[in-house]
């Protein structure tokens, strides 16, 4: 950031930096407030201070939601029911509307930010591009010396390869006896290292997004090709230290809540649960088995994934280890998996506790193909599919029921 001669004070940021932090006193008049001094335009107008969608509307213009000039999206990452999700190998951002609770319609919220969402996409869809407004994407969190947002990118609607059907989806939730809908959207965030300030007045001013002096190159290959150009960095495999695979915040209790809920199934139940939650965690997986005790050899699950098409699908081999276990997995425990794994098949080995370093080391340098689900990935995958509380006590007694029947 660029700063003034006074100590602690700092000047207007000329431009937003990818992975940027900025200063957040939600106090524009501040001079220590980098964020909100950074939209501030010569019209005067500022931004909402909330999370959620934050729209700038043009000057002298309309102060609708959807005829704003560009409008952020505000995330904390920390809300289990709206999973906001950066995949920063893809540059897939996927966001969540502003319908949270009972009692609206799904497009009827006092921001108005699911009515953007849908005027965006119907644009997306019909092909009409230069209409769409640009999204900048930050995420909120608290650091040394107070909050701060951090630029996660310029993103626009939808993605390469993703339908009207998958772009943008309502989906149910449920609170107390309540049903309702929002909107989880997906967006792809463009490859350009920064957002200069001066694009923005541009914009508010009246200037075509894609047609005005400082447009990021990007946005505007965008909008005349409908091409995407993520942003993308390359998958970085590393171990987890303990702490990463167990429970943790912002919902460590109730992780740690769904996580004894499974150890207190028998060590043959949770062979089941584990044939189950591979079905949670993706529906290619199909033709899942328990295998009997008396053959067991480092398989208690097998079955199959599918890869390809409708028309034309080849299926892998699959085998999974379960381990119902407090201490931490080793090489000993991981080798006889790997020792069953077939050439161009893979294996995934599922605990309730941890994988040690070692053995995290060992698979990333011979490239063992193995997925890995420690106690924590498994609360995580739980709570993801809203199965916690008494919907996950259900969910348990029937795989209970289906080791009972097997014996």
């Amino acid at each position: 950031m660029n700063t003034s001669g006074d100590a602690g004070l700092v000047q207007r940021p000329d431009e937003l930096r990818v992975d940027g932090s900025y200063r957040n006193l939600s106090n524009w008049k501040d001079k220590r407030d980098e964020f909100n001094r950074f939209f501030r335009f010569s019209d005067g107008v500022g931004i909402a201070n909330a999370q959620g969608f934050r729209p700038k509307s043009l000057k002298n213009g309309s102060t609708a939601i959807e005829d704003c000039g560009f409008c952020l999206l505000v995330t904390n990452f920390g809300e289990p029911e709206w999973p906001d999700s950066l995949d920063s190998e893809t540059g897939l951002f996927t966001y969540y509307g502003d319908n949270r609770k009972p009692g609206n319609r799904i497009n009827k919220t006092p921001v108005g930010g699911n009515r953007l969402l849908e005027k965006a996409f119907e644009l997306r869809h019909d092909g009409d591009r230069e209409a769409i407004c640009p999204f900048l994407c930050f995420e909120s969190y608290v650091g040394a010396g107070g909050s701060y947002m951090r630029f996660l990118g310029l993103a626009v609607p939808g993605a390469e390869g993703l339908s009207n059907l998958e772009d943008l989806v309502a989906v149910w939730r449920r609170k107390g006896h309540e049903r309702f809908q929002n909107y989880r959207a997906v967006f792809t965030i463009l490859k350009a290292e920064s957002v200069p300030y001066s694009w923005l007045e541009e914009i508010v001013s009246g200037a075509s997004p894609a047609k005005a002096k400082s447009c990021p190159p990007a946005f505007a290959k965008w909008v005349d090709t409908g091409k995407y150009d993520p942003l993308t960095t390359p998958p970085a495999r590393v171990p987890r230290k303990k702490a990463d695979q167990l429970p943790k915040l912002p919902r460590k209790e109730r992780e740690e809540k769904a996580l004894e809920a499974v150890r207190s199934l028998s060590d043959r139940q949770f062979e089941y649960f584990t044939k189950a939650l591979l079905r949670l965690m993706d529906p290619k997986f199909f033709d899942l088995e328990v295998t009997r005790k008396v053959v067991d050899g480092g398989r208690d699950v097998v079955g199959k994934y599918r890869v390809g098409h409708d028309d034309h699908l080849i299926s892998l081999d699959i085998c999974a280890e379960a381990k119902h276990w407090k201490k931490a997995i080793g090489v000993r425990e991981m080798m006889r998996l790997i020792s069953r794994i077939k050439h161009r098949d893979f294996g995934i080995f599922v605990t309730t506790s941890h994988f040690d370093i070692g053995v995290q080391k060992e698979l990333i340098e011979d490239g063992h193909p193995v997925v890995l689900v420690s106690g924590g990935d498994i609360a995580r995958i739980l709570i993801a599919r809203e199965l916690e509380g008494a919907a996950l006590d259900r969910w348990l007694d029937g795989i209970r029921q289906e080791d009972a029947a097997a014996e």
